[in-house]
């Protein structure tokens, strides 16, 4: 799933994001299609950014 015009505000996408491009750890794993995992902190905020992305779809 990739951050979209409907999630840009999300408190947990922002975090995500700003982590994401300051890590190559994450930048990696973005690019590999599931083939190599977040680091720690990326897999924690991450996880956030989903459940939050899926609260915002419940809402409507």
């Amino acid at each position: 799933m990739a951050a979209s015009a409907s999630t840009v505000d999300l408190p947990e996408d922002k975090a995500y994001i700003a982590h994401h491009f300051n890590c190559p750890t994450c930048c990696a794993a973005g690019l590999s299609g599931g083939k190599q995992a977040r680091c720690a902190d990326g897999l924690r905020l991450w996880n956030l950014y989903q459940r939050a992305y899926q609260a915002h779809l419940r809402k409507g």
